[in-house]
């Protein structure tokens, strides 16, 4: 059980870099649930060795999906970051179009006017 503890913790570093973390759920140890009372010290020894790795398998789990969880707060974070620029930026495109089309109005008002004032009218 412990060089598959240390297999597991090896791969658990390795895979929770930087990338996303995939993180490992362990398993209790079957002697935890086994039936009757221990057969002596040596066994229940071994199983109590067996459940310290646990313990520290599960905290070793529990850090992972927190490394989950603010990995995916600080993409959702730049996510709407990124969309509070690109509203931004759309905001200005149509103040800018509003702008245009009005310029582009008066314009039109200016020749009209002009136009009507040659006409005689």
């Amino acid at each position: 059980m412990r060089a598959k503890f240390i297999i597991t913790s090896g791969l658990a570093l390795v895979i929770c870099g930087d990338v996303h973390a995939y993180c490992f759920e362990p398993s209790a140890p079957s002697c935890a649930t086994g039936y009757g009372a221990f057969n002596d010290e040596w066994e229940f020894n071994s199983c109590k060795s067996e459940m310290e790795n646990f313990e520290s398998e599960v905290e070793e789990f529990g850090q992972c999906k927190q490394r989950e969880v603010d990995e995916a707060n600080e993409e959702a974070e730049e996510a709407a970051e990124q969309a509070r620029r690109e509203a931004s930026e759309a905001e200005d495109i149509a103040s800018k179009a509003r702008r245009e089309v009005e310029g582009a109005v008066s314009n039109y008002s200016d020749a009209v006017r002009d136009f009507n004032a040659r006409a005689g009218g």
